[in-house]
């Protein structure tokens, strides 16, 4: 809010609340659905305000206590502003006299009519009061920097945590809207904010919280005066709320298909930003632009249904076992207990060694654009340095991977201190390190403890790398066969838009519509001739749902969506490719009276299909011929991958051999009678054959076709005559 909306009338008073019902909501939402959260690694919502000063008449830190009094000592007025807000009654307009918290409380509707339980509940999960009483500011004398907000003589809610707590105290101490008083015991409050019975709710501060503390918790941010000047401060601050583990720890936020219903779980992962002072939030916003990110104000949302369209129960797939999967009797983690970096013999030859990049290269320079991938720009490469391993501390970073380890649950993976440094202290071919040669200059000790910090990142992600390999090296060896539905986790249900309120986001909102329509109406036809600049949309009647949506150019459209149905431009390229070939006489002639179907994989592991065959593969296809006739199928895995820089001894190129192996399997495992299911795998290289480094001699092309690699250079009706060939002969 700016600063002119902010003066007048009660306005202030108005957003306050607001941004307090906004964190309220997050609190309930968060107790409420608690047991549907556990998969999601969603922390207590915390409240952190941060104010630019602390003494004085302008101090930003007594304006908030100020408000936390009113809304205990004023509750008859702020009773009614809580019914205004989440019945979605305009409080406050924006410049173009939009409602600014339109849709913001949806959640909480079922308290429309019961607005006084709404303020007892905010008392209890906010306050952590069973009644209305008096604010009071308590001084904590034993531990510096720190002063308690509680109500009555309830457990703390709030901490402020500041340098000169004496001087804001005694200048707090002539307030009329809240008590005060000094306690000479208690303990420092600031060391528990990470406890998982953490009973503090708020935190206050001043620009300190730039540096030195982390935590999961934050949810909601209230800024006040920081930053008008230091862009860094900016985003240090914002990267307080952004950083949430997700699901598996992916340190990721869900799509709208991962979510449970009723849970709202896209409020628990939003960070709420409130911010006074237009000057302020003007920078703000403009740095967020710089990382990509447009302001929430600024942003049309929009909701994609895809369209099923596949046959009932029809199509055979690959799944894990039941008895085989996570923690069951004869998973990962209850029959295998690898050392870290010691590959066990039975995966021997059947894993790929992890392998390492890691990119230290800033994102974003103030005034500057953001930069191209290191990789893509020449960047440095550099080495954490060896003769520094003497120095360093091997505990902090032993630590740091079992934290890292227990974070993940992984129970059954053992780590050794002394292995782990034999293991840096050997050959750095497990990782890439792209960072500016400067930063790893070594002038102070704090230098030392960057190259330490470099190595805990270079570490914990081959870790994660090491234990996946093997987890899925194990579970490769015990698929079954099953059926796709509508619910498999590759079918794609919804995509959603973010786009830019702005004439040219509004232009791409109604060509959006126009085939949101189009597809809810069952106009495959008419949909697939759908186009815009810089998107793929493909809506081919093959695919067991559409459209597939893609941008071809990120940063050419005024829009953002998630999930992205394609990777790379090989593989719209290949769907396309298909698509025509499917349609062609030379098409018909090679797939014959067959039915054929194609799916996208998953992006994720655990919702699509990949397994430990041949280095760990994960395709991006999954491509059926269907004799209907007979019930035979042939499911090919197609990946279109480049092979720039792949040697021929690579695990993946192996890869057709090994499927038949577990065709064998599945073959014998399958019921009397049943139709058979014939396995393929092919990858399909975007790469020019002559730029392929590691080959040279020409006649090998003939090889690896044989080893059911083929050129999309060739063209989709050469490469993909080839592919059918192979698999009806197989």
């Amino acid at each position: 809010m700016n600063g002119e909306a902010y003066e007048q009338a009660d306005n202030r008073e108005k957003y306050f609340t607001a941004c307090l019902l906004a964190f309220y909501q997050q609190l309930w939402l968060w107790g409420t659905h608690r047991d549907k959260l556990t998969d999601f690694n969603i922390e207590k919502p915390l409240w952190v305000f941060v104010g630019n000063t602390v003494s004085g008449e302008e101090s930003d830190i007594l304006e908030v206590v100020n408000f936390l009094a009113d809304f205990l000592n004023n509750d008859a007025q702020i009773k009614t502003w809580l019914a205004d807000l989440i019945a979605d009654r305009t409080q406050i307009v924006d410049a173009k006299g939009n409602n600014i918290f339109q849709g913001r409380f949806t959640p909480l509707m079922g308290f429309v009519d019961q607005v006084d339980a709404l303020y007892a509940d905010i008392l209890v999960r906010v306050f952590n009061a069973q009644a209305k009483q008096r604010l009071k500011l308590v001084n904590i004398k034993s531990s510096k920097g720190e002063l308690a907000l509680r109500v009555g003589d309830a457990e703390p809610f709030g901490l402020i945590n500041i340098g000169d707590d004496a001087g804001f105290f005694g200048m707090a101490e002539d307030s009329d809207a809240f008590d005060s008083e000094r306690d000479d015991f208690g303990g420092a409050l600031f060391g528990t904010l990470n406890n998982k019975d953490s009973q503090l709710n708020v935190l206050i501060g001043s620009r300190k919280f730039t540096e030195g503390w982390s935590s999961w918790r934050v949810s909601t941010m209230g800024l006040m005066n920081v930053g008008k000047g230091e862009g860094s401060q900016i985003i240090q601050l914002f990267g307080r709320g952004v950083r949430l583990k997700g699901k598996g720890f992916s340190l990721k936020r869900t799509t709208p298909q991962e979510r449970p219903k009723g849970v709202h779980l896209d409020k628990l992962e939003a960070l709420n930003i409130f911010g006074v002072r237009a000057s302020y939030m003007a920078a703000f916003k403009d740095y967020l632009r710089e990382e990509g990110i447009t302001p929430s104000d600024e942003i049309l949302e929009l909701d994609f249904p895809t369209r099923a369209n596949l046959p009932a129960g029809k199509l055979k797939t690959l799944a894990l076992k039941d008895g085989y999967k996570d923690n069951q009797k004869l998973g990962f983690k209850r029959t295998h207990f690898p050392t870290l970096y010691e590959i066990p013999d039975q995966f021997k030859d059947k894993i790929k060694l992890p392998h390492v990049m890691l990119d230290l290269y800033p994102a974003w320079r103030p005034g500057h654009a953001r930069q191209a991938c290191s990789a893509d720009r020449g960047a440095e490469q550099g080495q954490v340095e060896p003769g520094l391993f003497a120095v360093f501390d091997w505990d902090r970073i032993f630590l740091a991977l079992q934290d890292y380890k227990l974070q993940r649950s992984w129970s059954n993976l053992r780590l050794d201190r002394q292995k782990l440094i034999d293991f840096c202290a050997g050959a750095p071919d497990w990782y890439t390190l792209f960072i500016p040669a400067v930063e790893l200059a070594v002038n102070t000790f704090s230098d030392i403890r960057k190259q330490e910090d470099i190595l805990i990142r270079l570490l914990t992600d081959y870790t994660d790398r090491f234990y996946k390999a093997l987890k899925t090296g194990y579970e490769g060896q015990f698929y079954d066969v099953t059926r796709i539905d509508e619910d498999h986790g590759s079918m794609l249900k919804l995509y959603q838009f973010e786009i830019e309120n702005s004439d040219d986001g509004l232009e791409y909102q109604k060509k959006l519509e126009v085939l949101k329509k189009l597809v809810a109406d069952g106009k495959i036809g008419e949909a697939s001739k759908w186009n815009a600049p810089h998107m793929v949309a493909i809506s081919f009647d093959r695919h067991l749902y559409y459209p597939l949506l893609a941008l071809e150019d990120k940063d050419a459209v005024p829009l953002k969506m998630r999930p992205l149905a394609f990777d790379a431009p090989s593989e719209w390229e290949f769907v396309r490719d298909l698509e025509s070939f499917y349609n062609s006489p030379a098409g018909k002639v090679a797939i014959g009276s067959r039915s054929l179907y194609l799916l996208r994989n998953a992006d994720r592991e655990e919702k699509g299909l990949g397994f430990a065959l041949a280095g760990n593969f994960y395709p991006d296809f999954l491509l059926w011929l269907v004799d209907d006739a007979t019930g035979k199928q042939w499911l090919t895995f197609v990946d279109p991958k480049g092979l720039r820089n792949l040697d021929l001894s690579h695990p993946k190129l192996g890869l057709y051999k090994e499927v038949k192996s577990l065709e064998t399997t599945l073959a014998a495992q399958a019921k009397p009678g049943e139709p058979p299911l014939v396995l393929n795998a092919f990858v399909l290289s975007p790469t020019k054959f002559s730029d392929l480094l590691n080959v040279g001699d020409p006649t090998k092309k003939a090889e690896l076709e044989e080893r059911h690699v083929l050129f999309m250079e060739d063209g989709g009706d050469a490469y993909l005559k080839k592919l059918f060939a192979k698999v009806a002969a197989a």
